[in-house]
Order: C-alpha cells, then structure tokens, then sequence
C-alpha cells in the first residue's frame, strides 16, 4: 500500500498573499501569536472539512494584513438558510481574520439564477460598522457555504464608540453642507442628504465618523462624500466623487432616425418611456445648471429641431441600456427595485455659465450630459457606450459599491468600460470615446482596450502609477490604472470569443463577489469564481485567469494544463467521448484533475491511463461522486480501471498525483470506453 506524503504550508500562509491549497497538519512548526493560532486552526478545520467532502480548498491572503479576503471550499458544519444563520457562520469563524474586538451583522441578502446565496455581512465594533470592512458569505442552492469574499481590518481598537459620537446626524449634515463654502448658494438637491455613523481609518488612526453623502446638480455638480468627525465636527475627509465619462464614447451627433417611447398628456408629447418597467425621463437643462430641469416636449411626436439631437440619442440610448440590463441580467433600472432613469441634456457647470461643458456623469442619483463645445466633445450623449458607462457606475454604486480611489476606483471605472463595450455590441471596437472624442482629428481616442498605452495609461502592474488620493491625482488614477484590468479584460475576451458568456461572469463578478475596497487581485479571484460558478468543466476561469497574469495580477495558469479549471467535480471537465483520447497535465503538487461522461447502456466501463511522466493514480466516481473503482499502481506503470456498470447515467474520472507527484512538461494520456 502507498504511503501518503504531507508538507506544510504554515509560511506561506502566514506571510504571503498566494493561493494556499494546503494548511499545515502540526502547528508546532511555527510559533504564530495567539490570533494567528487561531486563524490557523479555523483554517484548518476549513480544510479538514473540504478534504472530507471532496471538495478543493483554496484560501487567497491580504499582502497587508495577512487576512484571507478570498476563501473557497466545503467551510460549514451545518447549512446557512437565513442572515441570521451567516451572522451565525461569522461569528463561529471570525477568528479567520484574527479579530480582537468586534463581530459580524448581515446587512444585505442576495440570490441569483443559479440558487445561490449571498450574505453581506459588515464588522461591527461596539455596535458601529467599520468603514471598508465587510465579508460576503456565499451558499450553495441547499445552504452549503462555499465561499468567503471581502476585506476586514482586525486592527480596530476596542473602546465604547458609541459615547465618542457627540453629534446627531442632523448635525453632521449641516456641517458637512458647511464645508462647501458655497456663500449662502442654494443647494438643489437631486436625492436627500444622509449621514451614517461609521468607525473610520484616517492615516493609521480610527476615528467616529458621520459618513455625509450629498448628491446635488447645483451650484455645481457633485456627489459629495463627507466624512465629519463625529467627536468635534472637524472634517476628516471630503470628496466629490461625480464619476465623469471621460472614458467612453461612440457617437458624433444624431445616428439617423430614432424610434422612441413618448407620453401624450393634453396634446403635447413628452420624453418619458412608459414601455419599461420602470419609467425613463429625458430632461434638458437647455444650456443652463437647474435640474434636472424640463421634460424635453413637443406639441408633435417629432422631435426633429437641432436642440432636440442629443435628448432623443440619450432617450433612445437609456432604453437600450435598460434593455441589455434587463434582457441579460434580469434587473429591473440600475437598482433593481424599478427606480426612474433620469437624464439631462444641454447642460452646463454652474461655476462657468458661458462655457460649453465637456463631459457627462452619474451624480449618484442620475445621468447628466454637457452641451459640448464640439472640440473636446461632441455630443457626448448620442454615444451608447457613454450611456452605458455611466449606468454602470449606477449599477457599481448598489452592488459592490466599489470605493472611488486607487485600485478599487480604478475597477470601478474599468467594469464601466467593459460594460459599455458590452452594450455597444461592436466585438471588434476596443476603443472607448473614438466617435464623440475631438470630432475634428480622426482615428483618435480616449482609450483603448487592446493597447491602453497609446492614450497614456499602464497596461501593466510593472507600470502601475501611484498617485495623491486628491482630484488633481485622479483619486489614486482610477482613469489612468483602469487600463490594466481593461487590459487583461481584453485578453481574457479575445481568448475566450464569447462575449455571451464573458458578460454573465464580469456581472456576477461586480454585484456578488466583490467588495467596497476589492483589490485588482480580488477582482481576477471574483472572475475566475463566477467563471466556474457559471461554466463548470470549461476553460474560461483558466483564460481569465490567464489574462489577468499576463497583466501582472496573480500567477498564471499553465496554457498547456488543458481542461482547467477541472480541480473539483463541479467544475470537471466533459462529457468525454468514448474512445477519444485526452491528453493533459497534473501541473502541481495539489492539482486535482476530474473529468466526466454518460452512459446510456449498462455494460463495462474501461479507464486507461498512460504515458504517465510520474506516479499518477486514477479513480472512478459514481453520479454522486463516491469512489466504485480505482487503479494505484506504483511508479509510471500504466494505470487501468475496468467496472461493470449497472447503472446508467453520469460518472466522474479522478486523476492525482501519487504523493505530490506532478510534471509541467510530460503530459499523461486519458482514454475512456464506455457503452453507448
């Protein structure tokens, strides 16, 4: 009988952010402080349990703070149902992220087409969330919790922060209101100001914080983030996050005629589509500030005058974008809850009345376009892929909430552009803002997807820039870092060529996998998990994973380690052909490899494995993936399995290396017989 090989992985746990696929099996090894030990031992009984189910163990750290921000396994003795039963979960295994004080409360419960659950839970300390700080349980159809998502902080220290907030929020607004220095200038306000108490890292010190959130089209535009302190009023932090779509177009002017939904009330017809399920109202500010203005009308259904050219592309636009939304996804306006699409045209920045305004936004509560000076831009809102961007950030803002600075600003930005590529529907087109952007030189753009360094962004981590977390330094370069997950993006979809299916994995990615500060690194585990989730036994996890490697984000799979990712029986690879010959890799110490067929006859059932570079066993798997057969001769002696079948149906091929036992240069062969 073969003799099982152990090695410990307790190091690299501890210390680096690599995937560990083992934990170490006797901690004396290291002597980790108390909270390490403990992480340890939670992460082994992650394991453990994993092991015993069948399942892989895969556990990604934090290079900052050594807390895992990705888990994935078999993670939970007993089912979670309910947000009750994650806070639950939590608070067993909170330990993982080496807490000291604190614990976990469900905020927000998702579900998605495939019968998943998804609990967001934040960290609490005295009963005040932790700004930042949020895991994401998420459950299988029958309450298996197969994976952790999230960043939490376990510095916070503990005090009563309850009694350190001195002002009421009313206050905190006021103040914040305060800090504009806008003179006794009416604030126009497009959604009603909130303040929401918050622990809060200012430069390594934690502070009581009111969170003020203030979305507002004049005096100028904005969707101001406030952090007051919550102690002596003082402002802590202050920004105006207005996502602006100097990222995207595809349109000059009006494209031709438009078919558009109106509303008919006494005689005069208005633009507001009433066919949705939600309603979309296209405003113009005509050429001022107010907003978001009037309804664009006329007293016939033709809107044919030149001031009326960007309201129906922007009108005709927002409905295709709640279209693909809605078509693709099932969501109902960009919060699922059928809230209505408002944009305006002609408009112009307060602060500079006579000056044309080159841009477009997302305030945080609608769409909003500029008249254009027709140099910069030219009628920025007839572009689909601007419409598309800028819904996007709508989208971004209730899902992932993806905080506006370094890399979690520049994700945000990016899963805008990938989006609008998406919803332009030109497979080719890896330019953004080439039609809209300075109409008057050709072949121009503002960025592109294929090649980011020609409009002066990084394509890779080697030339990642670190800049001010001011407006002057672009939040951190959300504009400008964006071009590496863009970058990674494109090579990811030009190897995969099915934009179908690329876009089911970058949504689920975006709404239920990441978090408020998701990481580049987070965003390529998001992807890869949402790939398997959706297209088990295919290789476009192993392609995007690929992609985002070649960028300098993760390790990269190997591109001849064929049939990745196939590492569990969810995600093996098939059916096989019976009689066809399979050639591939166990390409390191824990590669697991599975594939799959159905027979329709019963019969015998032949499994050979040969051409083995090292000592590989092979087993067979009933539909329920219990072991009924299996070949474990020792050396590179060929491995073969011959079972009578007496049932029909599916069956599962295991293939591991014997100890650790791998070969990234000699592939093994598999061929599988079975009654047809």
């Amino acid at each position: 009988m073969k003799k099982i090989l152990g090695f410990s992985l307790t190091s690299m746990l501890l210390l680096n952010s690599a995937i560990v696929s083992a934990v170490p099996s006797n901690t004396n090894l290291i002597n980790p402080s108390n909270k390490e030990f403990k992480q340890v031992k939670i992460v082994e009984k992650f394991n453990k349990k994993s092991r015993k189910s069948g399942k892989e163990f895969k556990i990604h750290l934090n290079k900052a703070n050594g807390n895992p921000n990705f888990i994935i396994g078999d993670l939970a003795e007993n089912s979670v149902n309910t947000s009750k039963d994650a806070e639950k979960f939590m608070t067993e295994n909170k330990d993982v992220f080496k807490l000291e004080t604190g614990g976990f409360v469900n905020k927000d419960t998702q579900s998605d087409k495939l019968g998943m659950k998804h609990y967001k839970n934040k960290l609490v300390v005295d009963g005040i969330p932790v700004y930042g700080s949020e895991v994401v349980v998420h459950t299988t159809a029958n309450g298996n919790v197969y994976g952790l998502s999230g960043n939490v902080t376990s510095e916070v220290p503990y005090k009563n922060w309850n009694k350190q907030f001195k002002l009421n929020s009313d206050k905190a607004i006021k103040i914040a209101e305060n800090s504009l220095n806008i003179k006794g200038k009416n604030i126009e306000y497009t959604a009603k100001p909130k303040a929401e108490p918050y622990i809060y890292n200012k430069d390594g010190s934690w502070i009581p914080v009111y969170h003020v959130t203030m979305q507002f089209l004049s005096p100028f535009p904005a969707n101001m983030k406030v952090f007051v302190n919550a102690s002596n009023g003082t402002i802590v932090d202050s920004k105006n996050l207005v996502k602006t779509s100097a990222t995207t177009g595809t349109g000059v002017g009006l494209y031709g005629i438009r078919n558009i939904n109106l509303d008919l009330i006494n005689n005069q017809y208005y633009m507001r589509d009433l066919t949705k399920n939600t309603t979309i109202e296209t405003y113009t500010a005509n050429y001022g500030s107010s907003l978001p203005g009037t309804v664009v009308n006329d007293a016939d259904n033709k809107f044919d005058s030149s001031s009326q050219f960007d309201a129906v592309d922007v009108h005709y636009n927002s409905g295709a974008v709640y279209d693909f939304y809605k078509n693709n996804f099932n969501i109902n306006s960009f919060d699922n809850r059928g809230t209505t699409i408002k944009s305006t045209v002609l408009y112009r920045d307060p602060r500079y009345p006579n000056e044309p305004f080159d841009n477009a936004f997302w305030n945080g509560s609608q769409m909003v376009y500029g008249d254009c000076s027709g140099t910069y831009f030219d009628h920025i809102g007839s572009a689909l892929d601007v419409v598309g961007h800028e819904f996007t950030h709508a989208i971004t803002d209730r899902t992932a909430n993806l905080e506006y600075e370094y890399q979690s600003g520049a994700l945000n930005e990016s899963f805008s552009d990938v989006f609008g590529y998406f919803i332009e529907g030109e497979n080719n087109d890896w330019l953004m803002g080439e039609d809209c952007y300075t109409p008057n030189t050709p072949n121009d753009a503002l960025r592109s997807l294929a090649d980011p360094t020609l409009y002066g962004q990084p394509a890779h981590m080697d030339n990642y820039r670190n800049l001010p977390n001011t407006q002057q330094g672009d939040w951190g370069g959300v504009h400008i870092n964006s071009g590496i997950p863009n970058k990674a993006f494109y090579l990811a979809a030009t190897s995969i060529n099915d934009n179908s299916k690329l876009q089911q994995v970058y949504y689920r990615a975006l709404t239920l996998y990441l978090t408020q500060y998701s990481q580049f690194i987070d965003a390529k585990n998001a992807l890869v998990q949402a790939a398997n989730d959706l297209y088990p036994g295919t290789t476009i996890a192993q392609k995007i994973s690929d992609a985002f490697a070649q960028v300098g984000i993760g390790q990269a799979s190997s591109a001849s380690d064929t049939y990745e990712s196939n590492n569990t029986l969810s995600t093996a690879y098939g059916p096989l052909s019976s009689g066809t010959s399979y050639k591939s890799y166990i390409y390191s110490p824990t590669d697991i490899d599975y594939f799959y067929f159905n027979t329709s006859r019963t019969g015998t059932i032949t499994v050979s494995l040969t051409n083995l570079p090292k000592d590989y066993d092979v087993y067979l798997l009933n539909s329920s993936g219990r072991i009924v057969a299996r070949s474990t001769r020792s050396s590179t002696s060929n491995e073969t399995i011959y079972y009578s079948a007496r049932t029909t149906g599916k069956f599962y091929v295991k293939i591991v290396g014997y100890g650790g036992a791998y070969s990234q240069s000699g592939a093994y062969s598999l061929n599988v017989n079975y009654p047809r």
